[in-house]
């Protein structure tokens, strides 16, 4: 095992190991995510010292991104559990996300009566 190995290994095994530690998903998922604030707090603070009528624009990308790397983490391991609650009565889905949900099932329901070019058709136009 090589000094490079060890120096780029144990840092990684930290991280991971702090993430884990978190007791609630969501701290988990702003832990993972957490590296994308730190790079975005090094860049918007590099901006404001070079100009500072960008700051704000380097702000909120970083902002946006942050919340990207959030959403996405949150989709991949917990949105079907999520949608398991919603679907059991668990959890009251906000309304936009019940009328989502309601024009998901008529999709679905109207896709297995057409045939399979028609279904994709009418699911990509349910998706818009």
């Amino acid at each position: 095992m090589s000094i490079k190995e060890i120096l780029l290994g144990i840092p990684v095994l930290m991280f991971v190991w702090w993430v884990f530690t978190a007791p609630v998903p969501q701290q988990r998922i702003e832990r993972v995510c957490e590296p994308i604030n730190w790079v975005g707090n090094l860049g918007t603070s590099a901006t404001a010292l070079a100009t500072d009528t960008h700051a704000g624009t380097a702000e909120r990308w970083s902002d946006k991104l942050d919340y990207s790397c959030q959403y996405m983490i949150w989709r991949l391991f917990y949105q079907k559990e999520y949608n398991a609650a919603v679907a059991a009565g668990l959890i009251a889905a906000p309304a936009s996300e019940a009328d989502a949900a309601s024009a998901a099932v008529a999709v679905s329901a109207a896709s297995a009566a057409l045939p399979a070019s028609a279904a994709s058709a009418a699911s990509a136009a349910a998706a818009h």
